[in-house]
């Protein structure tokens, strides 16, 4: 594990988040003496601003450290050490995952829909991902569409990216009741994603 990587992070401050971070994602870099880059940000207003900020702040990451960056929500917990990010092969450009929509949510092995998540996800640094990452942050600035559906677009669309897809144990999304879908094993589980926005998105909820 000789590469450096940077596990980056942003919350807004004066939020709900600011407290997840403390009692997420933050002790669980801590624990496995990851190096990390945290920052807190102002609120943008409203949930979509806020989640479309990623783009932005992933960028600037990039281009402060001039190394591989994973970005991992704030609402999430490291688990397990997360070796795979350092036995990734050089020649992939981002490493994400794509959830298996029917599986996930209908427990089906028969869908079709398969979404990249960007609650994990890593980033070479090179010409390709910020030409890539600059793309990203310009088509979220004035558009209503989900971040990761706007990555998703634009990765089916550059062909010169070239992607490594995670194991679901890197991206493990709670179902609604807060268990782990059952066709995880909880002892696999690397990185495990609480969905804290499902409660404070609606801000009435903040108090």
């Amino acid at each position: 594990m000789s590469e450096t990587i940077i596990f980056c992070s942003y919350y807004t401050y004066n939020t709900p988040y600011q407290k997840v971070m403390e009692t997420h994602l933050l002790p669980s870099l801590k624990k496995f003496n990851l190096i990390y880059d945290i920052e807190a940000v102002p609120d943008l207003g409203n949930w979509q601003k806020n989640t479309s900020f990623k783009s932005e702040f992933i960028l600037k990451m990039l281009l402060k450290h001039k190394k591989p960056i994973v970005f991992i929500d704030a609402d999430a917990t490291i688990e397990k050490h997360p070796s795979l990010f350092w036995e990734i092969p050089e020649e992939y450009d981002i490493a994400v995952h794509y959830q298996d929509w029917y599986k996930q949510w209908r427990n089906r092995n028969d869908g079709d829909r398969f979404d990249l998540l960007t609650g994990t996800i890593m980033f070479r640094y090179n010409e390709k991902v910020l030409s890539l990452v600059r793309k990203w942050v310009e088509r979220t600035k004035n558009s209503t569409k989900w971040e990761q559906k706007i990555l998703q677009e634009l990765t089916e669309q550059d062909k010169d990216i070239k992607i490594f897809k995670l194991p679901v144990t890197y991206c493990t999304v709670n179902k609604h009741k807060g268990e782990i879908p059952n066709y995880i094993k909880p002892e696999k589980v690397v990185i495990r994603h609480w969905q804290a926005s499902r409660k404070f998105r609606n801000r009435r909820n903040w108090k």
